[in-house]
């Protein structure tokens, strides 16, 4: 079952250093543009390749996209739930919304 998070409940966790992985699923040029601090890039055509070298079983995943239009974090994270990979969040609407409240990015 994948979780929905909101932003505020993220930034949260992100304040109290909570032991997560932050999953990036929009392009790598987006992501090399600005992304959620800490968080990794991970495209839906990789996740089986990768996961296992950038992912820790038993630790809160987070995954985002672009926008609430965009299907790419839903996707990952239905993929990483059927790896055997939980908890995992959906954050949608994703990275626009973490700018439109003024949340940091990393670049």
């Amino acid at each position: 079952m994948v979780f929905d998070i909101d932003a505020s409940s993220l930034k949260d966790w992100l304040d109290e250093d909570k032991e997560m992985i932050i999953v990036d699923a929009r392009d790598p040029e987006d992501y090399k543009k600005g992304h959620i601090p800490k968080a990794i890039s991970l495209l839906n055509s990789e996740v089986e390749n990768k996961a296992q070298s950038f992912l820790k079983k038993g630790i809160p995943i987070v995954v985002y996209s672009n926008d609430e239009n965009c299907p790419a974090s839903g996707l990952v994270a239905e993929k990483l739930i059927s790896l055997g990979y939980k908890p995992v969040y959906n954050y949608n609407p994703s990275y626009a919304d973490w700018v439109s409240k003024g949340y940091p990015i990393q670049i």
